[in-house]
């Protein structure tokens, strides 16, 4: 999920890795040339990997309403999106 806030731009996923759920949540800055982590961490379960996240957007900005996770929209497969060739 990607939330921009001036010329921050927020990054969170959560990720199966090995079995556990991580919690990423990045911040890149217009001039910066690395991001800021400011979150890291592998959970047991996925709910626990996105509460985390909920739990660090609302430290980080304690006066905006809290992170409401939107799962990503799903990416249709391939073959309908193709175009037929064309014979020559």
């Amino acid at each position: 999920m990607v939330i921009v806030r001036d010329d921050h731009r927020f990054e969170a996923t959560v990720d199966e890795q090995y079995g556990e759920w991580v919690a990423k949540l990045q911040e890149f800055v217009t001039g910066r040339h690395l991001p800021t982590l400011h979150l890291l961490r592998a959970f047991a379960t996925r709910q626990d990997a996105i509460d985390a996240l909920v739990r660090k957007w609302r430290v980080l900005f304690p006066d905006e309403p809290p992170l409401v996770w939107h799962e990503p929209p799903a990416i249709p497969s391939r073959s309908r999106t193709e175009r037929p060739r064309r014979r020559l």
